[in-house]
């Protein structure tokens, strides 16, 4: 990690946060919300974090605590599904 530290910071006068760096295997590791599936040929997925946040969301929209009717819930909900699908 500190020899590509200096290099990114050396050669290409890049800042470098080091408490979000780190350098480990793509299965271990998430990006933007994703992550790699550990197998031979490598698959995308959603990172369990992403996952954990949208059933949360899910819960919170459906949510009988709150009076809303229910065509009102089911609209937030299918705006809220689309967007997190795109």
């Amino acid at each position: 990690m500190n020899s590509l530290t200096s290099f990114i910071e050396g050669k290409l006068w890049l800042k470098v946060n080091r408490t979000k760096s780190a350098v480990d295997r793509p299965w271990k590791r998430k990006f933007l919300g994703f992550s790699f599936t550990f197998h031979r040929e490598p698959k995308l997925r959603i990172a369990k974090e992403s996952v954990k946040r949208m059933k949360n969301k899910i819960r919170d929209i459906t949510s009988g605590r709150k009076p809303y009717p229910m065509e009102y819930r089911i609209e937030k909900l299918n705006q809220y599904l689309m967007g997190w699908c795109g």
